[in-house]
């Protein structure tokens, strides 16, 4: 009998906080717009917004459009962004819409934390972040 009143008081309380957490307020900040690939691919999201680091500033805009300036930069220029997967990484690939070849590529390490790589080199996605000592960090302006 006190087992069966045990398991009761335990799921009353995982639904009461369910409850709560459905019912929270919203926060005075304005929530980030939400940006996916034409893929289609839902688990592939990234929040737009800025983001800082290294002495470049990267504004990922809705519909897929990005600015990236800063001194790290030659000039600041703007192009399209899109996400894609390569086995377990999510990466974000920027293509400017004119004047330099290539593209720029970061890991996605959390929706807060992109890092420059290079596509032959992925496995520096698979360790812990050394802010110290790996370069090409850009961080999500508060």
């Amino acid at each position: 009998m006190i087992q069966f009143s045990l398991v009761k008081t335990l799921l009353a309380a995982c639904l009461s906080m369910t409850a709560i957490a459905g019912n929270a307020q919203p926060s005075d900040q304005p929530a980030a717009a939400a940006a996916s690939p034409p893929s289609g691919d839902a688990e592939l999201i990234l929040p737009t917004g800025k983001f800082d680091g290294d002495d470049i500033l990267l504004e990922l805009k809705s519909q897929g459009k990005y600015r990236l300036s800063g001194g790290a930069v030659e000039k600041p220029e703007q192009g399209n962004w899109t996400l894609e997967k390569m086995g377990r990484h999510t990466l974000l690939k920027l293509t400017a819409n004119a004047g330099r070849p290539g593209a720029w590529l970061f890991g996605v390490r959390t929706k807060d934390v992109l890092q420059a790589v290079d596509k032959s080199n992925l496995k520096v996605l698979d360790r812990p972040l050394d802010i110290k000592a790996d370069a090409g960090i850009l961080s999500r302006r508060k």
